[in-house]
């Protein structure tokens, strides 16, 4: 009998030879369950087993009665996970905000070497967005000048993680925002506007110091919910 692990191995080393050979390209379809059988002399069980584990690591996607399609979906994945680790109290929220804050700084200092005018015309309809009367117009625009951030950095990984990192705490930071004062969303949208001047301004010294700000006070509120539920 095939060793599980050794049979997912063939079918991903298979799969990156497809890719690297260009017979496969993202969104492409995979060879059948019968050809890959064929191809790699493993048993249609292992074969399905490998696939379910590709599938659920949100590398492929099946699609009734088409085949299995070759993905990035390893973002949802990747909550799924971070998720996992919260509810079963392996990590906490401010854990989550914490590695969140790690990133943004190394993609501020990428990104100010990078953002053109198509990226500061977003920032500014994005800001623009932040001042709208309607709670959940501004956390989605919230949400959206932080992941416009990371993709200014360039590095499509940073892009992945950020994103699954965020899906898990969205409703977190709805709650500390909500439970701020008025003086604290003006602070909020300073913060905001302050480091988009200083990513285009390319200070990187006092970007990065706004960047710590928001942070600091986006913990402060996490510790005050984690605190409260204990």
């Amino acid at each position: 009998m095939n060793d599980g692990r050794k049979v997912y191995f063939q079918v991903i080393e298979y799969i990156k030879e497809l890719v690297r050979t260009e017979q496969v390209e993202h969104g492409g379809r995979l060879p059948s369950e019968r050809e890959l059988m064929e191809t790699l002399g493993l048993s249609r069980n292992s074969i399905r087993e490998a696939l379910r584990t590709l599938e659920n690591m949100g590398i492929i996607e099946s699609r009734q009665g088409k085949g299995n399609f070759l993905v990035n979906n390893m973002g949802q994945s990747l909550s799924s996970v971070f998720s996992a680790l919260l509810l079963m109290k392996e990590s906490s929220y401010l854990e989550v905000s914490q590695m969140r804050h790690a990133m943004e700084l190394q993609a501020f200092f990428m990104a100010a070497d990078r953002i053109g005018l198509q990226e500061q015309q977003e920032f500014e309809r994005i800001i623009h967005q932040m001042r709208h009367p309607d709670p959940a117009k501004k956390n989605q625009a919230d949400h959206q000048f932080h992941q416009m951030l990371i993709r200014c950095s360039g590095n499509r990984l940073l892009q992945i993680v950020m994103d699954a990192l965020a899906e898990v705490c969205r409703e977190e930071i709805a709650m500390v925002r909500a439970d701020s004062a008025r003086d604290d969303e003006e602070r909020w949208l300073s913060l905001h506007e302050k480091i988009y001047r200083c990513l285009i301004a390319g200070d990187l010294k006092n970007g990065m110091r706004a960047i710590m700000e928001h942070y600091a006070w986006i913990d402060r509120g996490l510790q005050e919910i984690e605190d409260g539920g204990r």
